[in-house]
């Protein structure tokens, strides 16, 4: 064995998570996920190559939701490291699914074609259920309203990168509606975990669920702030307060529902000018977004400035998904 390949399997190690499901972004330790910064860090060599670390592995990509960034991604990332794919992109109408075969036989019966499944559904209760069913590794791909681990997963190893540590950073996870933001769940309980300072901002009749709350403050001893019901010159006199805002989009389809959130979001819309007048004081704010986002929801001169982090996250995407596959089916 070479002593590139004894690094790698030590990295590997140190994560302690093969063979084991990604559910939630609470299912590794603080440690964990700082070895799986490390092992990404590693890989990032390979962002845009090949290296031959799982050959022989199959990863199955089952998503009962639209996707471009998670599917693609995770796709790119098995290949990379020299594995295969197999993709329903809609599974509800080219799969048994559209036969009505329960969520629990489907699984049963991809577990034996693949190592590896990321699962991505509208529908948590049903993902779950599927996910005990299952004989092989699982990742959660964003089930439902609860939680997308890899999504924050992704920007927090983003964050790790850009500033060094994530430990005293002032963030805010900013949505009108933070009960159907899955990744602002996710993220504001990696944020938590590792030591950021976290505001959550939203309106008020769509806080953040209790039970997403109530677990940040009481097993990350977080001293968690909220915030609610900003008009945009407010929300840009906190913004100055801020490193990174943090903007987890809204799931919503095209039509009516949408263009309400675009109404919502103009409240929260983050004005370049504020972003220059505190660069200008020597106050680097960043801005990212999960992706999609919808005309009108951001200021788009923050796409070609040193703020945005959106489409640096992107390419890190690859490589900390690289990271986690392989942290999961071992060396």
């Amino acid at each position: 064995m070479s002593q590139y390949m004894r690094s790698m399997k030590g990295l590997v190690e140190a994560v302690d998570h093969v063979g084991k499901s990604f559910i939630s972004i609470n299912d590794m330790t603080d440690d964990q996920l700082y070895s799986l910064f490390e092992l990404a860090k590693n890989l990032e060599l390979y962002n845009r190559s090949k290296i031959d670390l799982l050959g022989g592995n199959m990863l199955a990509l089952l998503f009962f939701q639209p996707s471009t960034r998670t599917r693609m991604s995770f796709q790119t990332a098995m290949e990379r490291l020299g594995g295969n794919t197999i993709v329903e992109a809609n599974p509800k109408v080219t799969s048994s699914v559209a036969k009505e075969e329960s969520m629990e036989d489907t699984m049963r019966c991809v577990s034996q074609y693949a190592n590896l499944i990321v699962l991505r559904h509208y529908d948590e209760e049903e993902a779950r259920r599927g996910a005990e069913a299952a004989t092989c590794p699982i990742i959660n791909g964003g089930w439902g309203h609860w939680e997308h681990p890899t999504q924050a997963l992704l920007d927090l190893y983003t964050m790790w990168r850009r500033f060094g540590k994530i430990e005293g950073l002032n963030v805010a996870v900013v949505s009108p509606d933070m009960v159907e933001a899955r990744t602002g769940h996710s993220m504001a309980y990696g944020l938590a975990r590792l030591g950021a300072k976290v505001t959550i901002c939203s309106d008020s009749d769509r806080r953040t669920p209790e039970e997403v709350a109530k677990r940040i403050r009481s097993d990350f001893n977080c001293d968690l702030s909220e915030q609610f019901d900003f008009e945009q010159d407010t929300f840009n006199d906190f913004v100055r307060s801020q490193d990174l805002i943090y903007l987890p989009g809204c799931s919503a389809p095209a039509g009516a529902k949408a263009d309400e959130f675009k109404t919502l979001m103009d409240r929260y819309l983050v004005r370049y000018d504020t972003l220059t007048e505190e660069a200008d004081k020597g106050h680097q704010i960043y801005v990212t977004h999960t992706l999609p986002r919808r005309a009108g929801e951001m200021d788009l001169r923050i796409d070609d400035s040193p703020h945005q982090l959106y489409f640096r996250a992107i390419l890190q995407s690859v490589s900390i998904r690289m990271a986690l596959i392989t942290a999961i089916l071992g060396l």
